[in-house]
């Protein structure tokens, strides 16, 4: 059935350079709507493909001043010219040729609007804390640099990667600060890396990511479930809340499922996917991963440079960012080959487990059965608690017990009381509040108040904003919470539980790498409007990979 299309038009003027911002600086994205350069093609075919890239070449300047909506009305038009809404396939080889080059210069710009707390860890202090010396230039002596240089020669000649490795000095100094002045933390790291390797391996051949990718859990938690930046990002793979929740991931008061091992790690391969998908290069997909892709896509547009090497010799990119890369590299040559790079590694055993469903929430504590199934071993199997009290979901929750004490769980289940929620309070922000003074009205400490509502410590509030205050009861189960470093096998069963049925009369979509609302409606058979309508969205640029959409069946 065709059906018309109707774009978003911006409120707000472009403002573009040369000829088009004189034109357009007056009159707006939607008065310029039928306006475009004269061309006089030699075909229909080439006609359609001069229109497009016309409107593509607006949206690319828009997108530049960082007017994502004059940007994203121009791109809706571009495809809308070589691929109208209803309209029939294309046969035209040059119109298919370009429909692909076009649809793949969009999904780079409209990465631009992605704001850093968008971004997985984002940028700032969210390193591992033991690995923020790499934050800063680092510096090595000659004679460590040449014993890097001579290990890396020496080594394994039939050792293979599945990502590019390239050797540089800038890869050279992060390998000789890894084996000297940061020996100890790389082989805890390395030997904690045994609980979760298997898992992550798994999980990413799984989703189609390079299993060496493994080592950027390394440098950014050194595989702590529980690390956490003043930035908040959080988990193995330090997630930002708002990326987190775009990727499946919730973070409440009462549960932070970026610290649950395989949920995260499931979310960080597909948001690397998503990366490499957007840049073709995993050095520069690993970049954005620390940087954001939209800082690191204005860098490359800045500097016109495509390689990442050249692009981090030019300063544009943050010494964070520059040393990421080769971080990730070094950590590969020594988790290939630990010993012959000076790490005597004993691995912790892989982390297994089994499950038991609770339909209603109870404290972990009533689950214990002496020496069999203790607190702290729940507690260390459950990281993505954040109090002893389980969560109340509609869906249930998914416990995680040692290997073969299911059933006295279970038992145990049976017969323990039915919990009350953990104790919150929520206070409205009001104009000028600021997390220290709502901490100090409550009698908090900022810490507890940053990590129970998933923001930094020195956030600002927004009139309006809730706030979560957290009671003692909950920060002392909180603080009680010690990662005990204990061995053990616990074997792995079930999958996560499915979400509940979407709403009546729609059907459910996941997000992927390079969507928008134009193409997932033109997908499924409906309109921008009618999706904007079903998912209370205000703009069609709302949306982000791994966000869950109703699409509207009738």
């Amino acid at each position: 059935m065709t059906q018309s299309r109707s774009i978003p038009r911006p409120a707000k003027p472009c403002v573009f350079a040369g000829a088009a911002a004189l034109l357009l600086f007056a009159t707006g994205c939607s008065s310029a709507a039928g306006r475009r350069p004269s061309v006089r093609p030699v075909s229909p075919e080439a006609r359609v493909v001069a229109q497009a890239a016309s409107d593509f070449e607006l949206g690319r300047q828009s997108a530049l001043q960082g007017d994502f909506q004059c940007a994203q009305f121009y791109f809706d038009r571009a495809l809308g010219t070589v691929r109208p809404l209803g309209g029939p396939p294309v046969t035209s080889a040059e119109i298919a040729s370009f429909s692909a080059e076009l649809w793949e210069g969009i999904v780079r710009y409209e990465a631009l609007a992605a704001p850093p707390e968008e971004t997985a860890s984002g940028e700032g202090n969210h390193l591992s804390p033991e690995l923020q010396k790499i934050e800063a230039p680092v510096e090595a002596t000659a004679e460590a640099i040449s014993e890097a240089a001579s290990a890396v020669a020496s080594d394994a000649p039939g050792v293979s990667y599945d990502i590019p490795i390239v050797v540089n000095e800038g890869v050279l100094k992060i390998l000789a600060t890894f084996q000297h002045d940061l020996h100890d933390i790389i082989g805890r790291g390395l030997a904690r890396s045994g609980r979760y390797m298997p898992m992550i391996h798994r999980v990413f051949k799984e989703e189609g990511i390079p299993g060496d990718l493994a080592q950027v859990a390394l440098i950014e938690s050194s595989f702590l479930p529980r690390a956490h930046s003043s930035a908040t990002a959080h988990g193995i793979w330090q997630f930002m809340p708002k990326t987190g929740r775009q990727y499946g991931l919730t973070s409440s008061a009462v549960i932070d499922e970026r610290s649950d091992p395989e949920k995260a790690t499931r979310a960080a391969a597909k948001h690397l996917r998503y990366l490499h998908e957007l840049f073709h290069d995993w050095y520069l997909a690993l970049a954005a991963y620390n940087a954001g892709e939209g800082r690191v896509l204005r860098a490359m547009e800045k500097s016109g440079i495509t390689d990442f090497w050249q692009l981090a010799a030019t300063g544009i990119l943050k010494p964070q960012t520059q040393n990421y890369v080769p971080a990730v590299i070094a950590a590969t040559l020594i988790a290939k080959n630990p010993a012959h790079y000076g790490f005597d590694v004993e691995y912790e055993k892989p982390l297994e487990y089994e499950t038991v469903l609770l339909d209603r929430a109870v404290r972990l504590r009533h689950l214990t059965s002496g020496e069999k199934v203790g607190l702290d071993e729940l507690q260390r199997l459950n990281p993505e608690l954040r109090s002893e009290t389980t969560p109340r979901l509609s869906d249930g929750y998914l416990l995680k017990v040692p290997v073969g004490t299911t059933e006295a769980v279970r038992l145990a289940y049976t017969e323990a009381p039915t919990a009350r929620p953990p104790a919150f309070k929520r206070h409205v922000a009001r104009r000028g509040e600021t997390l220290a003074s709502v901490a100090r009205r409550f009698h908090v400490a900022v810490a507890d108040l940053a990590s129970a509502n998933s923001v930094p410590a020195k956030a600002r509030l927004r009139r309006g904003q809730v706030i979560v205050i957290p009671q003692h009861e909950v920060i002392a189960a909180a603080s009680a919470r010690v990662h005990k470093g204990k061995k053990g096998a616990h074997r792995e069963r079930g999958a996560p539980r499915s979400k509940p049925a979407a709403v009546a009369a729609s059907r459910s979509y996941r997000v992927r790498g390079g969507d928008t609302l134009y193409r997932i409606a033109a997908r499924n058979g409906t309109t921008v409007q009618r999706l904007m309508k079903a998912n209370s969205l205000a703009t069609s640029a709302e949306i982000r990979p791994g966000d869950r959409l109703h699409i509207p069946t009738r």
